[in-house]
């Protein structure tokens, strides 16, 4: 009787995790920043929006996020709270900054 209780148990630890793994792309990308090398991943990206996360490891997350966006060509224009304006030509770029946890922060970037 008691391993069935073990069993049960277990299994429904797994289905939770899974359950988060499968439907929160946040923990998703959690678990690929602990796995991998990077210290940037990709989230979800969509025809003008993208959305990443990083390791806040003392506020490095956000210098990390900011470093990638102008090794790609954009230019630093303002900083509106935690609202970052790029430029690039006649493009434009908003990152807006939000912690998910006290250790991961998450960048959603428009182009316009």
């Amino acid at each position: 009787m008691k391993w069935k209780w073990v069993l049960v148990i277990f299994t429904g630890i797994l289905l939770v995790t899974g359950t988060l793994l499968a439907f929160n792309e946040e923990v998703r990308g959690a678990l690929k920043l602990a796995v991998s090398s990077s210290p940037i991943v990709t989230l979800s990206s969509e025809e003008d929006s993208t959305t990443v996360m990083a390791k806040m490891d003392n506020g490095t997350g956000v210098q990390d996020v900011l470093s990638h966006v102008e090794e790609e060509g954009w230019e630093f224009e303002e900083q509106l709270g935690s609202t970052f304006l790029f430029s690039k030509g006649d493009e434009s770029l908003v990152i807006m900054l939000k912690m998910w946890t006290n250790q991961y922060i998450v960048a959603e970037m428009t182009e316009g």
